[in-house]
């Protein structure tokens, strides 16, 4: 339960991470996006908590929560000068594609998963600020900016699935169906 409370918390202070301390950085290209690495990295250990030995779905729905608080925490986060709900749509989505990566994968392919998560998010984010809100196609699909969005998720995933994971007495993950662990459905 701590984990929960503390991913969320790490969600909704991305924002004013990036807005005060990231935006600020000047690296070639532009800066990456921490709210949708905190999103990609975090949305998954929502899965081991809340749906993992249940045998339910409702990891996924929890991780599509925190990228929707995520991002409308990051909509109106100042300066707000662009449409709400844009960036909310595109990390809830990124939150629930990321729940959806399996805990019992590798690590390697785990960071894969991440990494194009966080690019086909960075790549739909920049399309809709260039669709919805006029924003020139080059600063909107910075090639940069997408770069380092998708360098920071494979890291941060790749540093988070090289901790070690707590084990649970008894339990088998439920990350594969309940026929397929040998077992009865209880």
């Amino acid at each position: 339960m701590r984990a929960v409370i503390l991913s969320v918390l790490l969600v909704l202070a991305a924002p004013v991470l990036q807005v005060t301390v990231v935006n600020g950085w000047s690296l070639p290209g532009g800066v990456p996006d921490i709210v949708l690495i905190c999103v990609i990295a975090l949305a998954p250990t929502l899965w081991s908590f809340t749906g993992s030995y249940t045998g339910s779905r409702t990891g996924a729905g929890a991780g599509a929560l925190l990228g929707f608080a995520a991002g409308l925490a990051a909509d109106v986060a100042p300066p707000a000068d662009h449409t709400i709900g844009r960036l909310a749509l595109v990390l809830c989505l990124a939150g629930w594609v990321s729940t959806r990566i399996p805990a019992d994968d590798g690590a390697g392919r785990r960071v894969a998963g991440a990494a194009v998560v966080a690019l086909c998010a960075s790549f739909a984010g920049g399309v809709l600020a260039a669709l919805l809100d006029g924003t020139p196609w080059a600063a909107a699909l910075a090639p940069g900016a997408i770069a380092w969005t998708t360098g920071g998720a494979a890291l941060v995933t790749a540093g988070l699935a090289l901790l070690p994971r707590r084990r649970s007495f008894g339990r088998v993950p439920a990350s594969r169906p309940w026929y397929a662990r040998g077992g009865r459905r209880a």
